[in-house]
């Protein structure tokens, strides 16, 4: 019987991507604006894509590469990721 993933809310998956974000992006500071633009906050179209495949690596989903591009914010990012974990589960 295959181990099962544990839950992972909608607000883990935003806390994880400010994480994500202050790391990569050597963001100072508590916390990432979730609604600020990837992009705003420095983020790349190639570093988008680590992101995304990080997220993928995480919580064993498959993405689109330009998952982050249309989900543009933490907070849209997250939302989405977990809509797709409930459908998995």
């Amino acid at each position: 019987m295959p181990a099962q993933t544990p839950a992972v809310t909608e607000s883990e998956i935003l806390e994880w991507c400010g994480a994500y974000l202050r790391d990569k992006l050597k963001l100072s500071g508590a916390a990432v604006d979730k609604d600020a633009e990837f992009a705003s906050l420095g983020l790349d179209s190639a570093e988008s894509v680590f992101l995304v495949a990080a997220i993928e690596d995480w919580l064993g989903l498959e993405l689109s590469s330009d998952t982050a591009v249309e989900h543009a914010t933490p907070a849209k990012l997250s939302r989405f990721v977990a809509d797709k974990l409930a459908l998995k589960s």
